[in-house]
Formats: structure tokens, C-alpha cells, sequence
């Protein structure tokens, strides 16, 4: 029970911080408007470990009620066991006062046959001594009648007293066989509960063995949770806030409002994107133009070498705008810019047409 506990304190912790990262994640994205691929498998892990706690928690409330039964099973037992413990003592005393009984009624029995005998003897010297002798006999021996009526009526007394006590054992015996019995059928529950108890074990080993599979699968989650942590986070969204250009030569677009800057590869005072580690980066851009028969043209670079030209030809009047975008394998240290080529101009203001956005899809 003390590995479930500490395996349940394991659980909450790991939901804790988890679904701390992923709300302070989430902040992230709403402030930035773009989404990072680095946290979307957190929901997942979520439920992994939600279903995982759910395991621990029914087996350790299984285990618990099976302890439970068996300890009341237990005190049944014990409490007849007592009560047998108090009948056996009674019975005892009883038997004692039996025997003391016995003791009395033989003692007054010797003092009867003593007092025969004496007066067997009187009746033998009678006529050899003198009457008052006769007569004192005669008074001594219906003094012996006295006390021997006496201990006759005490002696019936005790046979009473004798008979009350034999019903006394008879139903005490009576009782002791019951008890006897009621032993029997406990000790036979106890058997049957030994025999569950054992079978209550193996059950509780398979468990053990199917929370130690809990437990390293909780593990391994732990793991891909801490390697998805520690895996670095790269993210900007950027836009010129104002019209740009013309310039007389190819220029490197300066984005000064920063939506989104996670791990600060971008460099708001170069307009220049820096590889902080081997990987795959997605770049995606906007551009436009509100100028009548004018051309908005827009490029891409990598370390200086020109990746993509892209234009659009307003010849509407009206707002002409482009968008285009482009997934690098890059290099730690690599670069990459958005550049503005002579002679041509851009558009924006709060509403943000001219924007740039890259994010790192995972490290290599």
C-alpha cells in the first residue's frame, strides 16, 4: 500500500507540472498567434497518465476491501473463542463446588456411622450400669436421633442441592457441545477464509505485477514527457508595422513588431533569423502593396543565397497582396531573411498585411 501511495503522489505530480506546461503553452500561442508543434502531443501524454492513475487508484481500493473482510472474519473468530474460554471456567467452578459437596455429605456420613456405633454400645453396657446411667442414655441417644434427623435433612439438602447442580453441568455440557460445534463450523470458516486468504495473495501478487508494469509504463511516459520538455522551443511571428521601401539596393527587411519570439532566434534590430540548433524550420510570409500599377516583389534567403522571388501586379486599384511559404532543413548557425529588392516598396499598417513567421517543426 506504501509503493501505491507514493506511486499516486508520483501521478499527481506528473499531472501537475504537465498541465502547468501546457496552460503556460497555451498562453503563448493566444499571444503570438501561431501554434508550437513542440506541445501538441501533451494531451495525449494527459490521458495516458489520467487512464494510468485510474489503474492505481482501483487496485489499491481492491486490496483495502479484501483486507478489510478478512480482518472482520478474524474477529468473529476471536470473540467465540472467548466466549468458549468463559463457558469451559464456569463449568469448572461448578464441578469444584460439586466435589466440595460431595465432601461434606461423606463427612457427615462418618459422624452417622460413628453415632450408631455408640449407641450399639450403650444398648450392649445397658444392663451392667446403673439407671441414670440408662436414662442419660436414653436422653444422649434421642439427642443422636436429633441431630441424626438433622443431618439427614441436610443431607437431602445437599442431594438436592446436588441434583440442581447435576442439571446445572447437563446443560452446561449441553451448552460446551453447541460451543463445541459452533467451533467446528468457525474453524471450518476459518479454514475457507485461510484458503481465500491465500488465493486473496496470489491475486494480490498478479496485481503487484501488473502495477510494476503500471509503473514502468509510467516511467517511459515520464520520459518522453521530460524529452519533450527539454526539447528546445523555437518560434517567432514578426510584421513591419509601416510602408517600406523604395530602396536602391537589395535590402534586408527589418521586422520591428515582434508578435512572437520563443528562444529569441530572431533579431528585431537585423531582421535576421538565426538557427539555434540542427532542424526543421517552417517559414511562411505575407506581403502587400495599395499602390495602383506598381508591382509588390518579396524574396527569401538562406546564408545569403536567394531561395524564392515572389511578386503580384496590382492592377485593380485596390489592395494586391501575396503570400507564399517554404519548410529549410537548416544547420545550427544558419540564417535566413526576408529581403526587399530595389525599386520596390511594401505596405502595412495595424492591421498587419506584411508579416513573417518561422517556427522549429522538431530537432535533428
Amino acid at each position: 500500500m506504501k509503493a501505491a501511495g507514493a506511486l499516486l503522489v508520483l501521478l499527481f505530480m506528473c499531472l501537475s507540472e504537465v498541465r502547468a506546461q501546457g496552460d503556460s503553452g497555451g498562453s503563448g500561442r493566444e499571444r503570438g498567434n501561431g501554434a508550437e508543434p513542440a506541445t501538441l502531443l501533451q494531451p495525449d501524454l494527459c490521458t495516458e497518465l489520467e487512464k494510468l492513475r485510474g489503474m492505481v487508484l482501483n487496485l489499491g481500493a481492491t486490496m483495502v476491501e479484501q483486507r478489510q473482510s478478512l480482518n472482520n472474519v478474524e474477529g468473529e473468530v476471536e470473540k467465540q473463542r472467548d466466549s468458549v474460554s468463559d463457558l469451559r471456567l464456569e463449568l469448572g467452578i461448578t464441578k469444584y463446588e460439586m466435589e466440595r459437596m460431595a465432601k461434606e455429605n461423606a463427612e457427615m456420613a462418618a459422624k452417622l456411622s460413628a453415632a450408631e456405633k455408640e449407641l450399639e454400645d450403650l444398648h450392649s453396657r445397658l444392663s451392667s450400669k446403673m439407671a441414670a446411667k440408662l436414662s442419660a442414655a436414653e436422653k444422649e441417644r434421642e439427642d443422636l436421633q436429633a441431630r441424626l434427623s438433622s443431618s439427614e435433612t441436610e443431607v437431602q439438602v445437599l442431594e438436592t442441592r446436588l441434583g440442581t447442580t447435576d442439571g446445572q453441568v447437563q446443560v452446561l455440557e449441553t451448552r460446551l457441545g453447541t460451543t463445541d460445534d459452533q467451533v467446528q463450523v468457525l474453524e471450518t470458516r476459518l479454514s475457507s477464509s485461510e484458503t481465500s486468504v491465500e488465493a486473496l495473495k496470489k491475486e494480490s501478487e498478479a496485481q503487484l505485477a501488473q502495477l510494476s508494469t503500471v509503473e514502468n509504463r509510467l516511467a517511459d511516459t515520464d520520459n518522453k514527457v521530460q524529452e519533450l520538455w527539454n526539447k528546445p522551443q523555437i518560434a517567432f511571428s514578426v510584421g513591419l508595422s509601416n510602408s517600406v521601401g523604395p530602396f536602391g539596393s537589395l535590402t534586408t527587411l527589418v521586422y520591428k513588431k515582434v508578435f512572437t519570439n520563443l528562444g529569441n532566434a530572431y533579431n528585431p534590430s537585423t531582421g535576421i533569423f538565426t538557427s539555434p540548433v540542427k532542424g526543421l524550420y517552417d517559414f511562411r510570409f505575407t506581403a502587400a502593396l495599395n499602390r495602383s500599377s506598381e508591382t509588390v516583389v518579396i524574396t527569401m534567403y538562406k546564408n545569403d543565397q536567394r531561395l524564392m522571388w515572389n511578386y503580384g501586379y496590382n492592377n485593380h486599384g485596390k489592395m494586391e497582396s501575396i503570400s507564399n511559404g517554404m519548410i529549410l532543413e537548416l544547420e545550427e548557425g544558419d540564417t535566413v531573411d526576408m529581403r526587399l529588392p530595389s525599386g520596390y516598396r511594401l505596405y502595412d499598417n495595424s492591421n498587419n498585411y506584411s508579416t513573417w513567421s518561422g517556427v522549429l517543426v522538431y530537432s535533428m
